[in-house]
């Protein structure tokens, strides 16, 4: 008896911070016209993610811009082709972080970023269903004075910009065990260790 209310509660507990959560993504995938900052950080592994932090740069909200997760193989030439923008932007105002494996390694990556650049209010873009636990991260750094999330919608998983679809609701769940993984991890002290890849040291613009 005492397992099975137990069992409920648990339930109970992930069912109600998963609506939470959804609610949190809902709100984020309409971000308003965001101030201007120091810096913009754009993490990969999304759609648009790039694109809408090349143009927050463009429009002059950030004086420079990260790109933290590349692939080891993609150059900067790739990401304007990829991008439609020219290679001077690259040249001029962009930084490439090639060592970040995962969320963890993007905090710490841009943590290095800004304090090199002395920055200290950076805007933050990743899909909209990434932001909460990239944004958990990323107020971490205790050398940031703020943090602006622009989060990117995916047209494709919330067609209707109300309900996701059958893909969007299976992204959902994935990241919201990722994000209540990465609480507990915290809670019981566990770090991660392979956060940064240790081959790739420095960024490239």
């Amino acid at each position: 008896m005492a397992v099975a209310a137990l069992g409920l509660a648990v339930f109970g507990y992930l069912a109600g911070g998963f609506l939470r959560f959804t609610e949190e993504v809902s709100l984020l995938s309409r971000p308003d016209l965001v101030d201007s900052a120091d810096g913009i950080v754009v993490l990969t592994g999304g759609a648009l993610r790039i694109d809408q932090a090349i143009d927050l740069l463009k429009d002059g909200r950030g004086r420079r811009l990260l790109i933290s997760g590349v692939n080891p193989g993609t150059s900067a030439d790739t990401l304007a082709r990829m991008t439609s923008t020219d290679l001077a932007w690259f040249e001029c105002c962009v930084d490439i972080d090639r060592a970040a494996l995962n969320t963890v390694g993007n905090a710490e990556i841009a943590s290095r970023w800004a304090r090199e650049h002395g920055f200290e209010d950076l805007i933050l873009v990743t899909s909209d269903y990434h932001m909460p636990r990239s944004l958990r991260e990323f107020e971490r750094i205790d050398t940031l004075r703020s943090i602006t999330p622009y989060a990117v919608q995916r047209d494709d998983l919330w067609p209707t910009n109300q309900l996701p679809n059958g893909l969007g609701a299976r992204v959902l769940v994935s990241e919201y065990i990722k994000l209540v993984a990465a609480r507990f991890s915290f809670l019981l002290g566990l770090g991660q260790d392979d956060s940064v890849s240790p081959q790739v040291a420095r960024l490239d613009n």
